[in-house]
């Protein structure tokens, strides 16, 4: 079981378009802390000594702290339903963190449909 969480690549501004934001994903096992900045920033210390990752930046810095603690409530649920998830975000708002099953469940086709499709 695997759970991977997006996080910040690099730093942005609220008004960077979304095209030059750029995310990468941790492995949720590797994380060994949390905290705020005071100043929208939500981080995550990783099990490598010195390493750190921003998880968000918020709009508003009263918004972090509920960032942070929703963020590992899906990491929580995800572990609870087993197997390996995707958690993405949009890296500044709460409502935006949504988990997905990785590999997606595909969807079963009858042994016919599936000869048909690979013959396409």
């Amino acid at each position: 079981m695997t759970i991977l969480l997006q996080v910040l690549e690099q730093s942005f501004t609220p008004t960077t378009p979304w095209e030059r934001r750029k995310f990468t994903f941790v492995d949720t096992t590797k994380i060994v802390g949390m905290r705020l900045d005071g100043q929208s920033g939500v981080w995550l210390d990783l099990s490598r000594p010195g390493e750190s990752q921003r998880l968000a930046r918020t709009i508003d810095p009263r918004d972090a702290i509920t960032f942070l603690l929703t963020t590992f409530a899906k990491i929580a649920e995800c572990e609870d339903r087993g197997g390996s998830w995707v958690i993405g975000h949009d890296g500044a708002r709460v409502e935006s963190i949504a988990a997905t099953r990785f590999p997606p469940a595909a969807t079963a086709l009858p042994a016919d449909d599936l000869l048909a499709r690979a013959w396409l």
